[in-house]
């Protein structure tokens, strides 16, 4: 079974809740998750990965291409919860250059909100 991507909204900030295992079977979802949050106008994604314990390398090529198509419509993205080696493999993979690591979901919501009062 694949895990759903939750979404939550608050004015123009998004967030989406990643399952536990980010894979290619992810994908549909995913973007059917972004795709809402896009038609919805928010400025700031936030990926919450609080409850993945398994990325693979089509999980990491989905998260890139999530990251392109908000970077590329101009929106801010911000991701949290990842374990130590997630987060070293998003340095190493370069997501760290499109994207912006924070400690938690109240460090991605102070700064979106900071984004979003410009």
């Amino acid at each position: 079974m694949v895990g759903e991507v939750g979404m939550r909204q608050e004015d123009q900030i998004g967030f989406m809740d990643f399952p536990r295992d980010v894979t290619a079977q992810t994908r549909e979802v995913a973007y059917e998750t972004y795709n809402k949050l896009a038609f919805a106008k928010v400025k700031v994604v936030n990926f919450n990965f609080a409850s993945t314990d398994y990325l693979n390398s089509a999980g990491i090529g989905l998260i890139i291409s999530l990251v392109e198509d908000a970077v590329q419509a101009g929106r801010t993205v911000y991701a949290y919860g990842l374990n130590s080696h997630n987060r070293k493999l998003f340095r190493m993979v370069g997501l760290t250059e499109r994207l912006t690591l924070v400690a938690d979901e109240t460090e991605a919501r102070d700064k979106a909100k900071t984004q979003t009062a410009s």
